[in-house]
């Protein structure tokens, strides 16, 4: 027996849930946190390339406060204690992320890679 999702995945790139909202979306449109080592604090990874498990955030600090009230983020990143988020909150707050922002470069221009056949 097949479940259907509850919300439809994005067309095209990789996809991933926010740990506020629970809303799928593509990689490229969410913000990552990881925790770092031995020290029960998050940081927002915005080259998404830190080692070890990250959460997905949308750009959007509703879904930020969403997921401090429900403590995804100790469940998500499988912290022994709860996760001190301050650096992420101070990121939310002078970086003003924005969703084209994590689009890659070329994705903006329009340009398409070239394929192997």
């Amino acid at each position: 027996m097949m479940t259907t999702p509850t919300s439809p995945a994005p067309a095209g790139g990789q996809v991933r849930t926010c740990v506020g909202c629970r809303a799928k979306a593509r990689r490229a449109a969410l913000v990552r946190v990881v925790l770092v080592p031995h020290a029960h604090r998050a940081v927002v990874d915005e080259r998404t390339d830190a080692p070890g498990r990250g959460a997905w955030l949308h750009a959007d600090r509703a879904c930020l406060d969403l997921a401090e009230h429900r403590r995804a983020f100790t469940r998500a990143l499988r912290s022994a204690g709860p996760v001190d988020l301050t650096a992420v909150a101070e990121w939310f707050s002078t970086a003003e992320p924005d969703l084209a922002r994590h689009e890659s470069s070329t994705k903006k221009a329009g340009w398409k890679p070239m394929g192997t056949r």
